[in-house]
């Protein structure tokens, strides 16, 4: 969803088909169980100041149960376990 975004608002639709094509096939399916645990993480992390998106937190909730790092520019992030920053 953020590469597709990223590239349509910088490159144009063109370039998201593109970008779209070459990453999907590294989406991962999630449940109602990932929403539902992102969601209790989101509210924690809330209380700890940092506030993340609904996608952000499902992702990140994600990583964890796949035990892969999280790949993020988002500053939000800093504190957490499980990070890598790219830009």
């Amino acid at each position: 969803m953020e590469i597709y975004y990223a590239a349509l608002s910088r490159f144009g639709e063109g370039a998201a088909e593109k970008a779209y094509s070459a990453t999907g096939k590294y989406a991962v399916e999630f449940d109602d169980s990932d929403i539902k645990l992102a969601m209790k993480k989101r509210m924690d992390l809330r209380r700890r100041k940092i506030d993340l998106s609904y996608a952000d937190a499902l992702g990140y909730t994600v990583s964890l149960r796949l035990r892969v790092k999280f790949l993020t520019g988002d500053k939000a992030f800093r504190e957490l376990e499980n990070v890598e920053f790219v830009r």
